[in-house]
Order: structure tokens, then sequence, then C-alpha cells
């Protein structure tokens, strides 16, 4: 009796996992160094400053969003949303406020500690590792 109430319930659960939508992002390789002195970065010397990073080779599954949160402190997130990674649609992106992220498919909302605020998403955003050393932000993943 116990087994058949713990399979229902089993079942029950994993199809509301399906229902959102929610499905685990991809491993992807991230191995990036970004000198922050170079021109196309500028934007990451300001507190609340951003850059995108396309997808592909050593940058997430959909690419990276990357925050200079300030006091030199840099957070990367994964560009994929946390609702519906495969989504073929564009990816995640810092709202026209610069106050929040979304992913407009989906209508996700999330800070910038990578938190979902509105919408579908209920699990965070995929963070990686960042550290600076010396003229460089290095992304790895955790």
């Amino acid at each position: 009796m116990r087994w058949t109430v713990f399979i229902i319930l089993l079942l029950v659960c994993s199809s509301c996992e399906k229902e959102r939508g929610e499905q685990q992002i991809p491993f992807s390789f991230v191995n990036q160094d970004i000198n922050l002195n170079l021109i196309q970065y500028q934007d990451l010397k300001n507190i609340g400053g951003y850059i995108y990073i396309e997808g592909g080779a050593n940058a997430g599954f959909k690419g990276l969003i990357v925050y200079h949160e300030g006091n030199g402190t840099y957070k990367a997130f994964e560009r994929a949303c946390s609702y519906d990674p495969f989504a073929d649609c564009d990816p995640v992106i810092v709202d026209d406020s610069g106050l929040f992220l979304v992913h407009e498919c989906c209508n996700s909302t999330f800070n910038f500690n990578g938190n979902p605020m509105s919408g579908p998403a209920s699990l965070d955003l995929l963070q990686y590792s960042t550290f600076v050393d010396g003229i460089y932000l290095k992304i790895r993943n955790n």
C-alpha cells in the first residue's frame, strides 16, 4: 500500500514539473578571460554596467550576461531561462530599465542575483564563478 501511494505521488510531482516547463540547463563549458582594459568591455568599469557574451565555445549554453555589482565584484549568468532553456527565442537580457533581467519569451524576470521575481520561472538563473586576476575578469564553471 505504501509503495502504491509513493508511486502515485512521484507521478503527480513529475507531471507538475513537466507542466511548469522547467528543465535543467545542459552543461556547457565556460572558460572566459575578459581584459577589462579593452574598449568593448568598458561598460564593466561602471557599477551596474553589463555586457553580453554570445553563446558558443566556452561561453555557456545560450551565452552570458556579465554584470558589475560594485567594489570589483562581478556576476556572470547563463542567458538560457531557467523556465525553458530550450525555447527557440531570444535569451535572457537586461531590461531596458536596467533594474532586472527578463526573458521576454516567457515573461520571467530575475534580479541581479539570478533569483526569479515574476513569471513562470521558479528556479534561479545558472551562475558562473568570477574572479579578477590583474586586468582580467575570469569566468568559469562553478
